[in-house]
């Protein structure tokens, strides 16, 4: 049954495999912008673009889909303080959604996001990619209370390796 199975797998055109990601939650967010040599601002709010800008894949022609998309959005919201999401953030930002190959990172506008956005000289940057980025849609209760624990210097655990 097994090779059966395989061999089917080796008929499968490209497109039918999927991309494998390693989950990525918001404390390895955290981490990685608290670790990294930019600057990044933590807000939750609503995402407002023009959906038509978001990249699309042409399965026929796969290797032409651009590895970055970048287009201008609205975030209205609130930035992360020690003491939570209360410094209010109203700011046209950048979104660089990028792509692995035909598999492109989705955001979908009107959304409720938690988001992590690099602090760039034009102003604000939000990077995201198929296998999560710094953009958490419809963020829970839980999610929201790890990046404020993380914030305060509670613990902040890396959940991926």
């Amino acid at each position: 049954m097994r090779s059966l199975l395989a061999a089917l797998a080796l008929c499968l055109p490209a497109p039918a495999l999927a991309l494998s990601c390693m989950p990525y939650h918001v404390s390895d967010a955290y981490r990685d912008a608290a670790a990294s040599a930019d600057a990044y601002v933590i807000v939750r709010g609503v995402l407002s673009f023009d959906e038509g800008l978001l990249p699309k894949v042409d399965w026929e022609h796969q290797q032409d889909t651009p590895q970055n998309t970048l287009f201008e959005a609205q975030f209205d919201g609130h930035a992360l303080t020690r003491n939570g999401f209360f410094s209010p953030f109203t700011q046209p930002i950048q979104v660089d959604v990028q792509c692995f190959g035909p598999w492109c990172s989705h955001l979908t506008s009107g959304q409720d996001y938690l988001a992590f956005l690099k602090q760039t000289e034009g102003g604000f940057l939000l990077e995201t990619n198929p296998c999560g980025g710094f953009a958490f849609g419809q963020p829970s209760k839980d999610m929201l209370r790890q990046v404020q624990t993380c914030q305060r210097g509670g613990r902040c655990p890396r959940s991926s390796p």
